[in-house]
């Protein structure tokens, strides 16, 4: 049994230290602005799904998460891992952060190309019912290495979390969810790649 324990301790470590490793070689391509985006199409509702399922999967209870689809989704070019990233690092924020249930929304969104008018995008919400993210703090959520002063981290999924919007050409912001909590939405044009 001792045995048994200490080699789940050193495989939990493992883990923990491959997630550093990840998000600091993130964190170097976002400000060497070398991240690269490999576009397909991506059912972003059905990953939303897949990752709530892993997390059930892991102990925590199915009725805590919720995804909601809004309007006739676009088809939607974008990095599916990144956008599971995304997602992922979302959810698992509003875990650590938030309280009551974790709704994910997902919704059509014209967005602005400054040219020819309104591209198709798509926006998603990733929403709690905790106490919510202070107006003075907002602005800070998304630096790298800033931390709540509860419930740890590293501080850095949030600035990875940005960058990976940011270079689909999109823009993500902190707000109030309807009801009270803290709601982090995201809006990523989703044009189809270029063939020609």
């Amino acid at each position: 049994d001792q045995k048994r324990v200490m080699l789940e301790t050193v495989n939990a470590d493992a883990d923990r230290v491959t997630r550093l490793i990840t998000e600091l070689l993130d964190v170097s391509r976002i400000e060497a602005g070398r991240l690269e985006v490999h576009r397909q199409l991506v059912d972003i509702p059905a990953q939303a799904r897949k990752i709530i399922a892993g997390r059930v999967a892991a102990g925590e209870p199915p009725q805590r998460f919720r995804v909601e689809v809004t309007g006739e989704l676009p088809e939607t070019w974008l990095d599916q891992d990144k956008v599971d990233q995304i997602i992922g690092n979302l959810v698992e924020n509003a875990v650590r952060h938030g309280a009551g249930t974790v709704t994910v929304v997902v919704e059509p969104a014209d967005i602005g190309d400054g040219q020819d008018g309104n591209v198709p995008g798509v926006a998603v919400s990733v929403r709690d019912q905790g106490e919510g993210v202070a107006p003075e703090v907002a602005p800070r959520v998304f630096r790298p290495f800033w931390r709540a002063k509860r419930r740890g981290g590293t501080g850095l999924g949030l600035f990875i979390v940005k960058g990976l919007v940011e270079a689909h050409g999109g823009t993500i912001d902190v707000l109030a969810a309807p009801g009270g909590g803290a709601e982090f939405r995201f809006t990523m044009p989703a044009p189809a790649p270029d063939f020609g």
